[in-house]
Order: C-alpha cells, then structure tokens, then sequence
C-alpha cells in the first residue's frame, strides 16, 4: 500500500513529469503498477489527475477545472506566436532537422522562431548533419512532449486526421 502513497506524493512534490524508470525505483513498484495507480487516483475525482507524458507521470489539475480556475490563477501554460507553432512543428515531424531545410518548408527565415524555442526549452540542438558546413540538426525536448501533453512523438496527428480535425473547425 505505501508503493502507491509514495508514487503519488512524488509525482505531486516533483511538479513536473518523472520518469518512468524513477518512479519504479521510488515507489518500488514495476510499470503496470503504477499504471494502475494513476487510473485509480484519476477515478477519485479530486480535481486532481496523474497523466501519462514523455515517458512518464506527472501530477496536473484536472482539465476539466481549468476553465473555472483560470480566473484567479491565469492561464499557466507558454503561448507562442503562429510562426513558433509552425517551425515547431515542422521540427516534431522531420526531426533532426536544420534551420535551412524547416526555412525551406516555411518559405521564410526562421531564426527569430528558433531562437525563443531554444529559449522556452521546445527545441534543442541534437548534433550536426554530415553535409558541408555541418550545420546544426534540431529536435523537439522532452518539455514539448510535456507542454502538449504527449507520451511520444507517435501522438501527433497524421496529416489525414489534421485535415479531419481543421474541417471539423
């Protein structure tokens, strides 16, 4: 019974994802475990929910609050301008990438965009290509995954279902 008790005081002392193989060591209990403790604690209906990101748990509020809480707290999540959306998205789809081939995708220059992913922690530099000038190759953080709620990069909509959602719009 403490394996469950530790894996949710850790998750809500933490304040951000932990990681699968960490919470197995904390709370010494093995994934289907902790799986099975997080469906539960997410049935007690405490405005409270343990969700499954990158590779991991974290504690967040409970979606279906954030409306009412907003109010007085503000939205708490990082905004970012269209042209952050597009690159970033272009890096989670081609991933690794460089700057000229997501310049070539977007028809414009998109250093100003890199530059604040780099900054708010969506991007990181991965290495260099094998090319002349070894330009740098870029891929998206496990804090993308986080900020959008992801398990994995495989939780991206497939280009049918995008055009699915945006007819639905």
């Amino acid at each position: 019974m403490k394996e469950k008790e530790t894996f949710c005081a850790a998750l809500f002392l933490a304040g951000k994802p932990i990681e699968l193989a960490t919470l197995q060591r904390i709370a010494a209990a093995d994934a289907d475990r902790l799986a099975a403790f997080a469906s539960e604690f997410n049935g007690l209906s405490i405005g409270l929910h343990i969700r499954s990101v990158g590779g991991g748990y974290q504690m967040v509020a409970d979606p279906a609050l954030s409306e009412d809480l907003e109010s007085f707290f503000g939205e708490k999540s990082e905004t970012l301008s269209r042209n952050a959306l597009e690159t970033v998205s272009i890096i989670a789809y081609k991933q690794p990438v460089t700057k000229a081939e997501v310049d070539q995708i977007r028809g414009v220059d998109s250093s100003g965009s890199m530059r604040t992913l780099i900054d708010k922690n969506f991007i990181t530099v991965s290495g260099r290509k094998n090319v002349a000038g070894k330009p740098l190759l870029y891929i998206t953080t496990p804090y993308f995954l986080e900020h959008f709620g992801l398990e994995d990069l495989s939780e991206l909509p497939t280009f049918k279902e995008w055009k699915e959602l945006r007819g639905n719009l």
